[in-house]
């Protein structure tokens, strides 16, 4: 389902923008290649469940009066430091005639019967740089991690299939999850004493 924003032009800059904060107004920023800046601003708690839907992978359509329908993407947003609140977000503009090169988290499914047991750790990446245009772009990488069932295995970028017209970018033999043993496999149990036993004869006094 499309995602749509709407969006105020924003006025107000500098040290004023605390008092729209304080009015549960978030100033944001749209930027872009073929785009001057545009300030603006929204309600924080409409937005809120748009930017959690929105990620920074899924595309988004913004409306603001006065502009012609923008298509961009989440790029940046930063938190009060203490209340975590959301307190601006910059949104990046593009064409989507023209390829955008975006992090795209790796979620992983399935499970290892190795770390099930506690006898290797997963060693993976948490995302992976992905170049396509924006309506081919995946919100996220989907890998099945059951494939690895001994140590010796491991997923490259190889091994990953993405949409038609999207690519990783790296080398096909990069690691992209591994396992690493803990070294908690208990050593066989072997019945009797660890130490052959010797006997002495006892010789005769003279």
């Amino acid at each position: 389902m499309p995602i749509e924003i709407k969006l105020e032009k924003r006025n107000v800059v500098g040290k004023k923008v605390h008092n729209l904060r304080k009015a549960g107004i978030m100033p944001a920023t749209v930027y872009g290649k073929h785009l001057a800046p545009i300030n603006v601003q929204t309600e924080l708690r409409t937005f809120m469940p748009l930017m959690k839907a929105a990620g920074r992978t899924n595309l988004v359509t913004l409306h603001i009066p006065g502009e012609a329908p923008i298509a961009a993407f989440v790029h940046t947003y930063q938190r009060h430091p203490v209340s975590r609140v959301i307190i601006h977000v910059d949104f990046h503009a593009v064409d989507l005639n023209e390829t955008v090169e975006v992090d795209v988290p790796v979620h992983m499914t399935g499970m290892s019967l190795l770390v099930s047991r506690g006898d290797a750790l997963l060693n993976n990446v948490t995302s992976l740089r992905v170049k396509a245009l924006p309506t081919n772009l995946p919100s996220v990488i989907t890998v099945d991690i059951s494939v690895l069932d001994s140590l010796e295995k491991a997923i490259h970028i190889s091994d990953i299939a993405l949409p038609a017209g999207a690519v990783i970018i790296g080398h096909g033999g990069d690691l992209v999850i591994g396992l690493v043993p803990t070294g908690r496999a208990e050593a066989p149990v072997v019945d009797g004493p660890s130490q052959p036993e010797v006997i002495t004869e006892r010789k005769p006094k003279v």
